[in-house]
């Protein structure tokens, strides 16, 4: 959850009010007048263009809104809705969330300390002692007449290789750490090419590197714990680097993530070889640019991969399976070649075949708990499952014949059928088996692992299929980790049942988890409960957790409830939350009463709060103390808060003082403020100081920062009328891995008919984890033509984007009011955050204005298939119940 996101997100709300102005044919003078406080042209474009650090005031939101509403050009048909005020207070809400979330998390992400590995034992073994296996390669199939000892078969370079070789050689040449991350699906040969790559390095160093690979007691937690002792020469091993990256407690995924980078980037202790590899989904998830959708939960990772990607493709090449088909050629690879489908070669030496066999033919006791692990592993749960979560779990995945003719020893028969090895390789669920020198696995009970073929068929087979109750369940008796039970009511709460994500919730609260807390109380606030909100709140309080009181005082202040917001601001203040401190003094600040919000923000920062000595900073600054002003800043900054010289900058720009302005956003973006240049530079457009404007955008591209060279690719072409030198500059920005220039560019190939040129655009975009460049496109072409929109809809959709299948469906089912039931239906049971708010929306437009607003509330019935018909009443769930759970909610 990035702070750099922050301003994407600023930038992206600004854009929804600029349309809604545009929509309305209102230019910014049109909103200006009459004059009041704060509703200037150059407040109004710096709102529109997302400068700041902070949410737009509600306050002006609202005002800007009704502006827009009350002197919109009658011959602008736009839809009354556009000006919903409360439609409009939950964007801002989520948005102000979202940025609260954002600060909490960069102060909980710290990376482990930079410099020299830790004095002690090397780590790992050197690469001559490692075992293939123990590093997860997995096993070939074995064939009557071959040495069951060959393991592996020999092996036959494909084009990654060369790709990897060239990277290690550059490595050795230059003495500079690398990641590299092998991005492919299940089986398709990531970990044997890494393996490879191992055996290359010790021929060209012999006995000079050394393998570490962290697994133990978890895999974040075992990197974490050592990651400062790694020095030069070290390979560190990261099979499956979800497991590291994608931990359910998303602040130690950060930490993770953060820890690599300062490994890569400590001269020191290089030369060092990360290795890791992927599957093409999760490479998306940590990938993927900020988006208006909310915060972004892994900054770090995102920064850590991008341009570390060797893609291992699913099929061998036509000159590959050639090279398959001389003679002393290992006999496993002349068997597969001539059985594998379309050149799936891997696939088939791993066993992925005689697996799909093995779990189509499964009896159903069988089929039911490798359906329930499919289950458990795509909704989050760790690798290792208990036998526990499956004996419970398995009875809804039976009909009442199949659970009938169940024995005693349904279980163990059904592990027993899963676990056969397929020709060699692992079965569909593997006992994971503790080492004798390892901590025992939970609380020692059996676990089990799924396949990882299973797992990716089970991702794809299964996204519609809302898992049973049973499964819900079996996650409340056996999990403990409150991270995890947070994340499963997550993954409920956003397929629409609600009571389940309550469940959920109570039991991570019980187990003291803060965030747990204030979703809890978000959720009865949302069901129309707002005092058993601020009860709840209040109890989270006393017992050590104030945010969601503070949290609970926004969202009146949203609501416009401005009493009860202070004085929840006033009781979150008094119970030590520092935050909610800070919020008292701005409250101050827009009484004008300087000496009590500095009183309080100095009362914040003595408490740890780098927020309120950015505040401080701003006040100083206002009151002409301009060089305490940058002492304070300076002090946030190097505290962890950047954006407050960010902020600073910006004031002194606003006052006229450019220069010291820039040195400011200098020091922000060194100090870890990446768009601090970048904002100034918007600042100065809309000051129309367009030289000024470029000369920022330029420092923001020398200090790095890609997006400045995009915001001077628009500023060349849209104000100097340089079409040359924006055309070059959105070329270069691209070939940096900015994803708006490549899908600026993408657009413009497409418009012009050269659909190689965007498609070749779009596959870059896609490398960089950015799969919304299809829906953009989509998007563009959809009126002049529709039908290559809806080819690059379908692509996306094809690649795993749950919102492009949205899109499609929602076209397919145009006009069918049933129709567009059963799709959003069906988008909610994926997990598409949307959906329930779509199908609110349709109701209303077909007049069920009070099932819209329970659907809203409660949710969708926990049992509810996707092939239900009938009236959409008996889809909406009854009102929540928060009381049957035990724990902090009963209370």
């Amino acid at each position: 959850m990035a702070a750099e996101n922050k301003h994407e997100l600023l930038i992206e709300f600004g854009t929804q009010l600029r349309e809604l102005r545009e929509a309305s044919g209102l230019s910014q003078s049109d909103l200006e007048g009459p004059p009041v406080a704060g509703f200037s042209i150059k407040t109004i474009s710096a709102k529109e263009r997302g400068v700041g650090s902070r949410a737009p005031e509600w306050d002006f939101v609202k005002r800007y809104v009704k502006r827009c509403r009350d002197r919109r050009d009658p011959r602008q048909k736009v839809p009354v809705e556009k000006y919903d005020e409360t439609t409009w207070a939950r964007t801002w809400e989520l948005l102000e969330d979202a940025l609260a979330e954002q600060t909490r998390a960069w102060r909980d992400s710290d990376s482990p300390a930079a410099g020299s590995a830790r004095p002690g034992r090397r780590l790992g073994l050197p690469v001559g002692d490692c075992d293939p296996l123990l590093l997860e390669v997995h096993p070939a199939i074995q064939l009557p007449g071959t040495d069951p000892a060959a393991v592996l078969p020999a092996y036959v370079p494909r084009a990654h290789d060369a790709r990897l070789r060239e990277i290690v050689d550059g490595m050795l040449d230059d003495g500079r750490s690398r990641l590299v991350t092998l991005v492919g699906g299940s089986s398709t040969g990531k970990t044997r090419a890494g393996w490879e790559l191992l055996q290359y390095l010790e021929r060209a160093q012999p006995g000079r590197w050394w393998l570490w690979h962290p697994y133990n007691p978890t895999h974040p937690q075992a990197v974490l714990a050592d990651l400062e002792r790694v020095g030069r020469h070290t390979i560190v091993w990261l099979n499956e680097a979800q497991h590291y990256l994608m931990p359910n407690n998303q602040r130690l995924a950060e930490r993770v993530a953060a820890g690599l980078r300062n490994l890569l980037h400590t001269p020191d202790r290089g030369p060092v070889l990360i290795l890791a590899t992927i599957w093409p989904q999760y490479w998306d998830t940590l990938t993927s640019p900020p988006s208006s959708g909310g915060p972004e939960p892994y900054e770090q990772a995102r920064k850590l991969l991008t341009g570390t990607r060797v893609s291992v493709a699913d099929t061998f090449t036509p000159a590959e399976l050639a090279a398959l088909d001389v003679p002393g050629v290992d006999p496993r690879l002349g068997y597969a070649a001539g059985r594998a489908e379309g050149g799936r070669i891997t696939q088939y030496l791993a066993g992925a075949p005689e697996l799909e066999d093995r779990y189509r033919a499964a009896v159903p006791a069988a089929r039911a708990v490798i359906q329930a692990a499919m289950d458990a592993r795509r909704l989050g749960h760790p690798l290792a499952i208990p036998h526990a979560l499956l004996a419970q779990a398995a009875d809804g995945y039976l009909d009442d014949h199949d659970w009938d003719a169940l024995d005693k020893s349904w279980l163990e028969q059904a592990l027993s059928y899963a676990s056969k090895p397929c020709k060699g390789a692992r079965g569909p669920l593997t006992r994971i088996r503790s080492r004798p020198t390892a901590p025992t696995v939970g609380s020692g009970q059996p676990y089990v692992r799924l396949a990882d073929y299973l797992e990716q068929l089970g991702r794809v087979e299964r996204t519609d299929s809302y898992p049973p109750p049973s499964l819900w369940e079996a996650f409340a008796a056996t999990v403990t980790d409150p991270d995890l039970l947070r994340h499963l009511g997550h993954e409920a709460r956003w397929r629409g049942r609600y009571q389940r994500a309550i469940s959920l919730y109570s039991l991570a609260a019980d187990r003291g988890d803060a965030d747990a807390w204030w979703l809890l109380a978000s959720m009865r606030e949302d069901a129309g409960d707002p005092a058993g909100a601020e009860n709840l709140a209040r109890l989270a309080a006393t017992r050590g957790v104030t945010a969601p009181l503070h949290r609970l005082a926004s969202r009146r202040r949203v609501a416009g409830d401005v009493a009860s917001a202070r004085a929840l601001t006033k009781q979150a203040a008094g119970l030590g939350n520092l935050d909610a401190l800070v919020d008292l003094g701005q409250l101050a600040e827009k009484e004008h009463d300087h000496n009590s919000a500095a009183r309080l923000y100095r009362q914040a920062a003595d408490g740890g709060n780098h927020r309120a000595l950015g505040n401080l900073a701003l006040l100083r600054d206002r009151d002409g103390h301009h060089a305490e002003a940058v002492a304070l800043a300076i002090q946030a900054a190097d505290g962890g808060n950047p954006w407050a010289l960010q902020d600073l900058a910006l004031s002194r720009d606003y006052d006229g003082h450019h220069a010291e302005a820039v040195a400011l956003a200098i020091q922000a973006v060194e100090r870890g403020a990446g768009s601090a240049l970048r904002h100034v530079g918007l600042a100065r457009e809309d000051e129309e100081d367009y030289a000024g404007a470029e000369e920022a955008y330029r420092l923001a591209n020398d200090h790095g920062e890609v997006h400045g060279l995009f915001c001077l690719a628009v500023l060349l072409e849209e104000v100097y009328q340089d079409t040359a030198g924006g055309e070059e500059a959105f070329r270069q920005a691209a070939d940096r891995g900015s994803v708006d220039a490549l899908t600026v560019l993408a657009e413009r190939a497409d418009q012009a008919g050269d659909t190689a040129t965007a498609d070749a655009l779009i596959a870059r975009a896609v490398e960089l984890g950015y799969l919304d460049v299809f829906r953009e496109l989509a998007s563009a072409r959809e009126e002049d033509n529709p039908d290559r929109a809806e080819n690059l809809l379908r692509q996306a959709a094809h690649m795993g984007c749950k919102y492009s299948w949205f899109d499609l469906a929602l076209k397919d089912a145009a006009g069918d009011l049933a129709g567009t039931e059963a799709v959003c239906l069906k988008a909610a049971d994926r997990g598409a955050l949307n959906a329930l708010e779509k199908l609110a929306l349709l109701w209303e437009r077909a007049g069920a204005h009070a099932d819209a607003e329970k659907l809203r509330r409660f949710g969708l019935v926990e049992t509810r298939s996707t092939e239900t018909s009938g009236p959409h009443s008996t889809w909406i769930a009854a009102p929540l119940d928060f009381a049957s759970y035990g724990g902090p909610v009963a209370e």
